[in-house]
Parts: C-alpha cells; structure tokens; sequence
C-alpha cells in the first residue's frame, strides 16, 4: 500500500506540473479537461499495471526522496522501539508477564478511518445543504435546466442541472444574457461530474492534498471552457470583461460543489479569453505526452516494483537474501531456522529486492511480505518465554540395497524402471551398482491377470541427483512449531489446502483466509492452551487444528477463526 500512494502521488505531481506549467496557459479546453481526469485514473491504475520490463528504472530524486519514507514508515511500524517487549497481535490477548506495545499500524488505520468518516460527513452535509436550497428555494422547469430562485446573497451558481441565483437579483435586474451561457455550459458539458469523481477520491484520499490541487485546476479549466462558449457568440469581449469584474467586486458566498464566479480566477479567465494556440502547437503538445506517459509507465508499473526495490535499501548494508536464512539456521538441522536468530527486517529487504523468478528459487519464505509478519515478530519478541522454530521439509533418510534384492531387480522382467525421474530400459539396470542410489521405491502398476505376472515400477535415485532434489533445492517451510516454558509444544502446518465440492457437484481447491496469520496469533497467545483436546471432525470453513503437546500427551485441539 505505501509503495502504491508514493508511485501514485509522483506520477499525479509530475502530471499536474506539466499541466501547469505547459498546458495551463493553452486554449486547449477541452483537451485539457481530459488530460486532467485522465491524469487521476492512469497514476491511480499505474502501480497495478502489469507490463514486460522494457523501461529503465526510474532514479529520479523523487522517487529517491519515496523509498526513503517508505522505509522510515516500515521500520517504524514493523519493529518496534524496544526490543525486549513483544508486538501484541491485533484481537489477541495478552500475558500477564508481558508488556502491551502500542501497534502503530492499527493506530494509523484508525486515524484514517477517522478521516475517512469525517470527510464522508463533510460531503453528505454539502448535497444536504444543496439539496436544502432547492427545497427552500422556488425551483422554475426551464427546457434544458431547472432555475432555483434563493434567498441567500450569491453570485449564480451551478450543480449538476440546476441554476442557482438570488431571487431578488433575478427579479429586479434579471439574469444576464453572459452570464446565463456561462452558466449553461457547465450545464449541457455536465463539469459537476468531474467535480464530484474528484470529491470521491478527495475522500478516499484525503490525507493527499495533490487532489485538491487537481479540483482547483479542473474547476479552472471549467470557467473557461464556459467562458469560449460566451465569446464564441460575441464580436466584442471587453463587455463581458467588464462584466465579470463587476460581479466579482460584490459580496460572494460559494458553495464548493458549484462551478462559481469568484475573484480569484477572474485575473486568469480575463487573459485565457484572448489566447488562441495554433494547431500545429496544439499537435505538438500532445504528442509531447506520449513519451511523458511512456516514461511514467515504465518506471512505475507492477512490474518495476521489484526493480525499484533495489532503492528500497540504498545507504543500508544488506546481504543475499539466502544469507540471512543460513545465519538462523538451528543448530540441530539445516532445515531448521531458529525465529530468535533471524534478522527479520535484514531478511524482509533482502527479500523484497528478488524479482518473482528469483523468488521462485530461494529459500521459501512469503511469510516477509504476508499479512502474518506482524505475528512473527511478535512471536520474536516474545522469546524469553516463546521459542519458535520454522520448519523446512527435511530429505528423506537415505536407503541401502541388500544384494538378494539387487540381483532379484537384475533378473526380473516384468518391471518398468525410472531412474531419476526418467524412464529407462530394464536392461540398463546392469550398467549401475546398487551403491549407486539413495533410494528406492517399488509398487505395483498393473494386476496379476491370467497368463500375465503382476507389473512392478521400480524408481530409483542416484545420490548426485538426490542431492540436487533434496538438499541443495528450494527449501519449503513444512511446519512452525513453539515451545513453551511449561514443556508444551505446539505445531501448525505452514500452508493449508482443501478440496470441497461445490453446489455443482465439482471438486475445487479451498484455502482457508487469513489461516497463517490466526495461527500465528493462536501460538502466540497460548489460546490452545485450555482447550479440550477433538477429533478431525471439524467444519474447515470456521476452524483449524493445532498439534499441541500437554504434559507428555501429543493432542490435536482445535481452533476457531473468530
């Protein structure tokens, strides 16, 4: 999410500077209309888009000035301050001997909420008023707009199809013939749509003041698309100048959902009125953007999110990814990481700097860019009293061939051989030495029938190539298990995977949400600890079991989701 605001807000400001500093001072309206709604949905879209690698990594300053705060914002909500007190996860419960820690993540989600609710408050009160007036007021069916005759002392306004004027300006001096087209065109252009898709994100991002900036720049460009209109059918433009000059020296209440006339653009409409940009720079201003979005493309899709990790840890000291794996390794097996030794916040850049190829080939460990990160370091944090183990799949113990067996397979003709996952002649078999492989697996493939022998698979594997399958391979995370002071152990599986059949009658995958991240909070809470020990019956859509071990007796108990 942070990695999404920054690419999102860098390509919205250096779109919204172009805009100001190149596009602004052209007549180009209604292009300029586009390319600023346009400018919002791309920066919002561009950090989802996935595209081939083509463009370089951006290493501009800003995106420099980013990565820094994204790293301030991730070390201080993920580790916390003081090391010796553990990060209570969120809806746990905590033991007496431990110390709460304030979860900052959770804090920053509730201050947005807040916002989020205040701003959604602050709009519906606006329509309220909006619609309060149109109540109040003496609303006239006009053919392609709906007159509303106020009481308040304000300048015409607009929203959506209605015109608001004071009632008593209207009946006593009239409505000018300028300012009414004016006003019609933000009608029949329909700009209150773009105000309010504006107001939409200006809620949901509220906290990010370039969308004020992008509503004050399209209502701009509103008052002069409206203003084109009036002097397209004017020989003369000084009248309507002066015109609205005059209205602007009086007292003005504006609502900020309407497209107003008010002093602080006037200065810029009375001279965008006389501006004309010729079509050949109008044409080479738009294709002047093809690059300038290309670029933006390039350096801020999906797909050079892992490239941009490379600055994620610029001025930091950080070793290979699988470094950090070996230096926690228990010391009662390579597939063994011990929690309390693992660098998690060293690992988590290291590992944030692999492409998803790379990944694919280290060392499993997704748990660094999970939602359940919070819990491990929680689960770290609480060493003194918990000791966590990540648990890799371990190679199968290696097997030797007696001599009675091995002459047996030399002799027989009824089996099919695989030798390292290959399928070879059964008369190769002679070329090897039973000390030739680490081990061997034989089961039956065909049924004995009449006349026939029953058919044997006989697989075997060499020890270079169970070397490469079984030791020097990926590594994959089997379990997690905990210890506990009191001699209890408790053991979740790392990935859980069903198979249910649906309404139709067909078999599908099933995977539980959120399961290693409820787990995590199970064994950090100890919440196993009084419950009674079941069977594996269980509605797997609610609950999970844990694999615990209470004074001696292994158990499995199980745990619901809520």
């Amino acid at each position: 999410m942070i990695s999404f605001l920054i690419s999102s807000t860098i390509c919205l400001s250096v779109l919204l500077l172009f805009y100001h500093f190149v596009l602004r001072k052209e007549s180009m309206f209604v292009f300029n209309r586009f390319f600023l709604l346009g400018s919002l949905v791309f920066s919002l879209m561009i950090p989802l888009i996935n595209l081939p690698p083509i463009f370089p990594t951006l290493n501009s300053s800003s995106q420099n000035a980013g990565v820094e705060i994204q790293q301030a914002f991730l070390k201080t909500v993920i580790q916390p301050s003081d090391e010796k007190n553990p990060v209570i996860a969120p809806n746990s419960v905590q033991p007496k001997h431990e110390k709460q820690v304030l979860d900052w993540s959770w804090f920053l989600v509730s201050v947005y909420l807040v916002g989020l609710v205040f701003f959604i408050m602050r709009f519906i009160f606006q329509i309220f008023s909006l619609s309060g007036l149109v109540k109040k007021g003496a609303v006239i069916q006009k053919e392609r707009y709906r007159l509303v005759l106020i009481g308040l002392e304000t300048m015409p306004f607009t929203f959506l199809d209605y015109l608001f004027v004071n009632e008593i300006t209207y009946l006593t001096d009239g409505l000018e013939q300028e300012i009414l087209q004016h006003e019609l065109t933000h009608i029949k252009e329909k700009h209150s749509i773009d105000i309010l898709f504006v107001e939409a994100l200006k809620i949901i991002f509220w906290f990010n003041p370039i969308f004020l900036f992008y509503k004050k720049a399209i209502q701009l460009n509103h008052e002069f698309l409206a203003d084109r209109e009036v002097v397209a059918c004017s020989d003369d433009v000084l009248p309507y100048q002066k015109l609205l000059i005059s209205k602007v020296l009086g007292k003005e209440f504006v609502y900020n959902l309407s497209s107003p006339i008010n002093y602080s653009v006037t200065k810029n409409r009375l001279i965008m009125m006389k501006k004309s940009t010729s079509k050949q720079k109008s044409f080479l201003l738009r294709i002047s953007l093809i690059p300038l979005f290309g670029f933006l493309l390039g350096s801020f899709s999906q797909t050079t999110a892992s490239q941009s990790n490379n600055l994620f840890s610029q001025g930091y000291p950080v070793k290979d990814f699988e470094s950090y794996i070996q230096e926690a390794l228990s010391e009662e097996s390579d597939f063994v990481v011990a929690l309390e030794k693992l660098d998690i916040e060293g690992a988590k850049t290291a590992y944030l700097k692999l492409t998803e190829d790379e990944k694919a080939k280290v060392t499993e460990f997704p748990i660094l860019e999970d939602g359940a990160l919070t819990y491990l370091i929680g689960l770290q944090n609480a060493k003194d009293s918990i000791k966590v183990k990540i648990n890799f799949s371990p190679p199968p113990k290696k097997m030797s061939i007696s001599d009675e067996v091995w002459t047996n397979w030399i002799k027989s003709k009824n089996v099919e051989l695989i030798v390292d996952d290959k399928k070879e002649d059964i008369s190769n078999l002679s070329n090897f030495s039973q000390n030739d492989f680490a081990l061997f697996e034989v089961r039956g493939i065909e049924k004995k029938k009449f006349l026939k022998p029953e058919k044997y698979q006989l697989t075997l594997t060499t020890h270079d190539h169970f070397e490469n399958k079984f030791v020097t391979s990926r590594k994959k995370i089997q379990t997690i298990s905990a210890s506990y002071p009191n001699g209890d152990i408790a053991e979740i599986p790392y990935f859980m995977k069903y198979v249910l059949m649906n309404q139709k009658g067909e078999l599908e995958e099933y995977f539980p949400e959120n399961y290693l991240q409820r787990a995590l909070e199970a064994i950090l809470t100890q919440e196993f600890k009084d419950l009674p020990s079941a069977n594996a019956i269980m509605d797997i859509r609610k609950s999970f079991w844990i694999n615990v071990t209470r004074n001696g007796q292994k158990e499995m108990v199980v745990v619901s989701y809520n």
